[in-house]
């Protein structure tokens, strides 16, 4: 691989080098994530598709650069996750701590159909593990939301 082709996987993957910050990677990403949701919460679709089709399209080589499966310091994967958690919820603190928290349990724990993703080891599976949490996160959230008067305000 390429020198300089192998350093734009690894600066991408990693989320400009997110996924270098000490202790829990994917935690930070998560966090880079929830900011930029926030800040631009307007583009977040956008976001969601950019940054997808990149991730995805760097899995392959992502492996080879970190020469790992589903190398830690690849945080793309939650960045877009964490995305997808919020999208088209309401911009409240709360809403978006009840997403980081909902998100990162399920990334970390991996239950039922997310387990299941990232155990079929094919390297697009370093996404959709985590674009199903946020999925799965922003339904949960979605559904609260509308069920729970309470958490309306």
């Amino acid at each position: 691989m390429n020198v300089i082709f192998k350093r734009s996987v690894k600066f991408l993957a990693s989320f400009s080098y997110a996924g270098y910050l000490p202790w829990a990677p994917g935690t930070w990403g998560s966090l880079v994530a929830l900011v930029i949701a926030w800040f631009f919460n307007e583009y977040l679709l956008w976001s969601i598709v950019i940054f997808s089709f990149i991730g995805l399209s760097i899995c392959r080589p992502a492996e080879e650069a970190f020469n790992a499966k589903d190398p830690h310091r690849f945080v793309l994967d939650e960045v877009v996750g964490m995305m997808a958690s919020v999208l088209f919820l309401p911009k409240r603190y709360l809403v978006f701590l009840a997403a980081f928290i909902l998100f990162r349990v399920l990334d970390v724990l991996k239950p039922g159909p997310i387990g299941r993703i990232q155990a079929s080891r094919t390297p697009s599976s370093i996404m959709w593990d985590d674009l199903s949490a946020g999925a799965l996160v922003n339904i949960l959230l979605q559904v609260s939301l509308r069920l729970i008067p309470c958490l309306r305000q």
